[in-house]
Parts: C-alpha cells; structure tokens; sequence
C-alpha cells in the first residue's frame, strides 16, 4: 500500500527539523531572551505573579538566572528569576524601574504555557522564595 505523499513529506520535514535542531524532540534547551516570544512569556509569568501576592507593591525581574524552553503542545517557557520589590505600587505606574539597591529579593521559578495560535498563556507554575 502506498502512502499519500502529501502526509509523508510534510511529517518527515518537521521530524527533521525538530531533531536537526536541538537533538532530542521535546527536549528543554536553552531560550533566548533576545526572542520577542520568550521576552513575552517572561513578563506574562511577572505581571500574573504580581497579581498573585498580596504585596501592595510591584515585583520585577532583577535578574535572569536561566531561561528555557521545551515544545510541547505550544511553547513551555521555564524561567529562574531573582525578583526585587520596586517602588510602584499596584494599580500605579506601568513600567516600573526595579530599586537600585533593592532591599527585598526572591527568587522565583515560573513555567508558562504558551498557545499563541490561540491567544493563549497559561502560568502553570509559579514557585518563590527567599
């Protein structure tokens, strides 16, 4: 039985993109943060930390410890971030400048699904501490 070429080709030309360019399909490799993507994910995971806390102010990303990536169904993005208190509080100022000399830090973990055909993000771990 001979297999429809128009299934076959395409399928095959994923498989080896997929494996050509990171070696193992669906493996976490290293994400650039110079990726307008990968940037995006990063300040979803913050804006929706923020909400979470019950600190009247802003928490932002002092440092990107390791930033990551896996494709699952989407994009997965794992980001290790210090986190500083800024001096904006919530419902204030957009775009808030994290203190020079901050004196609260955390670091955080977050894992953020990412579905863009369908408008979609999803903080699926969101993990802080001292």
């Amino acid at each position: 039985m001979l297999m429809n070429w128009k299934i076959v080709v395409p399928l095959l030309a994923v498989a080896f993109i997929v494996t050509s360019a990171d070696g193992i399909p669906g493996g976490v490799v290293d994400a650039d943060m110079n990726d307008p993507a990968t940037r995006d994910a990063l300040q979803f995971a913050v804006a929706e930390n923020n909400k979470r806390t019950n600190d009247m102010y802003v928490w932002q990303v002092a440092k990107v410890v390791k930033a990551q990536e896996q494709v699952v169904a989407g994009m997965k993005y794992i980001f290790t971030v210090q986190m500083a208190r800024t001096l904006c509080r919530k419902g204030g100022v957009k775009d808030c400048a994290v203190h020079p000399a901050p004196a609260e830090t955390y670091q955080c973990i977050f894992e953020v699904w990412s579905r863009p055909w369908m408008g979609a993000s999803q903080l699926i771990k969101n993990v802080c501490q001292p």
